[in-house]
C-alpha cells in the first residue's frame, strides 16, 4: 500500500531513535533540546506518535512531550508536541488499530508546519526502533524519518548485546537511505567492565559511523543534580549535531 505523503517544509533538525524501547530515547532528546536551548538555539522537541499514554482530565497525556517540554522550557502545547496520543501501551500501529483510529499524518503534518514556522532546530523522537510500524504496518518508524528527511542518531545501550542491536539498527537505516550522523551510548557505567568498555570501537568498526558520546549511569536523573549531571554529559553531543546538520 502506498501512501500519500503530506508536504512538509524544510526541516532542519536530527532524529532520535533506539535500539529497541526503554533504551533512553526520551532522556537524550529532551536533554539535547535543553541544551540547544541554552545555547540560543530556536530548538524545539517534537514526538509524532506516542502510545501507552495515560488519561487525564478526560484526555490522553503524552508523557513523553510532557517530560520534555519541562526539561526543556517550552511552552507549546502538548497536543502540537504530540499530535498522536494513544492509550494501549503497544506499536503505534497496533495500538490505533486495536482502538479503531488512524494516525492521521496530515495531522502530525499540520503540527510540524506551525513549529517550523518558529523553530530553527527539530529534535524528533520516534517510537521504539525503525522497524516499528507507525499506519498499519506499512508505514515505519523508517518511513517516518525519510520523510521528514532528517538525519539519524541511535542510542543504545552500553554493554553485553549492544552490538548487534546497535549495527543492525545503523545498517538498516543505511540501506533505506538515510544519514547516520552517529551513536550515543546511554548509561555508560563508571568503571566499564570489559564488555562495555570495547563495544564503542567494535560500534565504529562496523558501521563506519561515531560514537557521539558516552552518557554516564546517573542515580537519581529527577534530582537537580542529576538532571545537571546529564545535561553537561548532553552538551558535547549537541555541538556535534548542530555542526552535523
Amino acid at each position: 500500500m502506498n501512501l500519500i505523503l503530506p508536504n512538509l517544509p524544510p526541516l532542519r533538525g536530527i532524529f532520535i531513535t533506539g535500539t529497541d524501547t526503554d533504551v533512553g530515547k526520551t532522556w537524550v532528546a529532551a536533554g539535547l533540546t535543553a541544551v540547544l536551548r541554552q545555547r540560543g538555539v530556536a530548538a524545539v522537541y517534537f514526538k509524532p506518535v506516542q502510545s501507552g499514554c495515560p488519561e487525564a482530565e478526560g484526555g490522553l497525556i503524552p508523557t513523553d512531550a510532557d517530560f520534555a517540554r519541562n526539561l526543556a522550557g517550552l511552552t507549546e502545547p502538548l497536543e502540537v508536541l504530540t499530535p498522536i496520543a494513544l492509550r494501549l501501551p503497544l506499536a503505534p500501529g497496533v495500538a490505533a488499530a486495536q482502538a479503531g483510529v488512524k494516525v492521521d499524518l496530515e495531522h502530525i503534518a499540520v503540527s510540524l508546519r506551525d513549529l517550523a514556522g518558529r523553530y530553527d532546530f527539530f529534535v524528533v523522537e520516534g517510537a521504539g526502533g525503525l522497524y516499528v510500524p507507525l499506519v498499519g504496518t506499512h508505514f515505519l518508524v523508517l518511513d517516518l524519518i525519510r520523510w521528514l528527511g532528517l538525519p539519524l542518531a541511535v542510542v543504545a545501550h552500553s554493554g553485553l548485546g549492544t552490538i548487534n542491536h546497535t549495527v543492525l539498527t545503523v545498517k538498516a537505516a543505511q540501506a533505506a537511505g538515510i544519514e547516520v550522523t552517529g551513536v550515543i551510548l546511554n548509561r555508560y557505567p563508571e568503571n566499564p567492565g570489559l564488555a562495555a568498555a570495547t563495544n564503542p570501537g567494535v560500534i565504529e568498526a562496523l558501521t563506519g559511523v561515531p560514537i557521539l558520546g558516552r552518557l554516564p549511569e546517573v542515580p537519581d536523573l529527577t534530582s537537580p543534580a542529576g538532571r545537571e549531571i546529564f545535561l553537561a554529559a548532553i552538551r558535547p553531543i549537541a555541538g556535534q549535531l548542530l555542526g552535523a546538520s
